[in-house]
């Protein structure tokens, strides 16, 4: 009888070993990710969850059908569920477990969204491809960095988040006009006009003079739960005073107006009952471009931002690039379909569909090569501009807030008539480096 009870008690002990974990652990599925799947799925019936934006709502159930169609062999039911990208994390990590398998988010949310599980990892084949086809920008965004290694969570859909350019063509008839921001206010001030650029109370933007010159900018440490805990950055240097002694120098200029509102930015394009304009240009992103559109029509131009002088070089102003992902989720109970499907969603023909209805630029190389997109000026631009921009992502908590308000007195002096010195300029950047400063405990 003993012997009877250990050995059903080994043979129960071997079963448990051998039973392959269905759940994650509580943070990124690292396991079992090699996304190839050698074995015979024929004949398999699959049910589906995937969420997205409720504009794409219909083309992701025309992406899918087509999906089945070419896997007759299984059979698919998929199921669909409205979520914006920005919303990613709130709505999923509410109930992860509960989530959908497949889903749509934005760049910025990767590293909440891997810590909460809702990332499974792209692996095998799928990783190749994925690296192979899609822009270096696309492939960074969608990759943390785990214990020194650099791990794919998720693949690229779209590169559109950035800004720009809109430029009216009677003011700007040569395009040397447009390569430096000093020819621009130039031109525009030879003319009576303004150049909108929405600098103070927006870090985003801003930002771009500091990522203007490689060597500065900003590192996070994150622990196992990807929560920070030490951000270094060097905006504080003599690299980030010269951006700072460039940025006074901009702000003074007749010709540039120190934008907060995006509304304002819009108004300065549209016409008085003289049929005046005030603005020559405004730096804005895709989604002003169809109100601008109506207001300049055949004489909208647009271009990717200037260079600017920065410590006596022209350098060419960056900024960041925010990317729409596609994710699998580390609890689904289908993840080698899912992540076949997630790859099926993000390929080159989806992507280009996702170009021809939507208007969104693609991050596959080839899509991006091909005639249609090349030939539609915003997209070209936005490629373009990626090609500078740095991915968003990895971004200090506690980013936005100082660095919204970093110029604003330089702003009011302007407006008083007074002058900064370059020793005020060092001790603003001294007390954003303190705010964003964060020591390893």
């Amino acid at each position: 009888m003993k012997f009877f009870k250990k050995a059903v008690l080994l043979i129960m002990a071997l079963i448990m070993l051998c039973t392959p974990l269905t759940a994650c652990t509580g943070m990124g599925d690292g396991e079992g990710t090699d996304t190839t799947d050698n074995s015979d799925n024929t004949g398999k019936k699959y049910t589906l969850t995937i969420w997205g934006a409720q504009e794409d709502q219909e083309l992701l159930k025309s992406m899918c059908a087509a999906y089945a169609k070419a896997n007759p062999q299984n059979q698919y039911e998929f199921l669909f569920g409205v979520q914006g990208e920005g919303e990613a994390t709130k709505k999923i990590l509410n109930d992860v477990t509960s989530g959908p398998d497949v889903y749509s988010f934005a760049s910025d949310q990767i590293n909440s969204l891997y810590a909460g599980g809702a990332l499974a990892r792209v692996g095998g084949n799928l990783e190749k491809t994925v690296k192979e086809e899609n822009s270096e920008g696309s492939v960074d965004a969608a990759t943390i960095n785990i214990n020194g290694e650099d791990q794919l969570y998720a693949y690229p859909t779209t590169a559109d988040n950035c800004y720009f350019v809109y430029y009216d063509k009677r003011v700007f008839k040569n395009e040397d006009d447009l390569k430096s921001l000093d020819s621009m206010l130039d031109t525009a001030e030879a003319a009576g006009k303004k150049i909108h650029f929405k600098l103070n109370d927006d870090g985003w933007y801003l930002s771009s003079f500091f990522f203007a010159l490689p060597e500065l900018g900003y590192n996070v440490t994150y622990d196992k739960n990807m929560l920070e805990t030490a951000v270094d950055i060097n905006y504080n240097s003599k690299e980030g005073l010269e951006v700072m002694k460039s940025l006074r120098t901009y702000v003074n200029r007749d010709g540039l107006v120190v934008q907060t509102d995006d509304s304002k930015m819009i108004a300065a394009f549209t016409p008085d009952k003289n049929g005046k304009t005030e603005a020559a240009a405004i730096i804005s992103g895709t989604w002003n471009v169809s109100v601008v559109k109506d207001l300049l029509g055949d004489n909208m131009g647009v271009c990717p931002l200037p260079t600017a002088n920065i410590g006596g070089k022209q350098v060419q102003l960056s900024g960041f690039m925010g990317y729409k992902l596609m994710g699998v989720n580390g609890y689904s109970k289908n993840k080698g379909e899912a992540h076949k499907l997630a790859a099926w969603l993000t390929n080159k023909d989806n992507q280009l569909l996702r170009f021809e209805q939507r208007g969104f630029a693609p991050t596959n190389r080839a899509a991006a090569a091909t005639d249609k997109v090349t030939g539609d000026p915003v997209i070209a631009t936005v490629l373009k501009q990626a090609e500078y921009n740095r991915a968003q992502k990895g971004v200090p908590a506690n980013y936005w807030t100082p660095m919204a308000s970093l110029i604003t007195p330089l702003v009011a002096a302007k407006a008083d008539g007074t002058k900064v010195s370059d020793a005020k300029l060092q001790e603003y950047l001294d007390a954003l480096n303190n705010q964003l400063t964060k020591k390893a405990q």
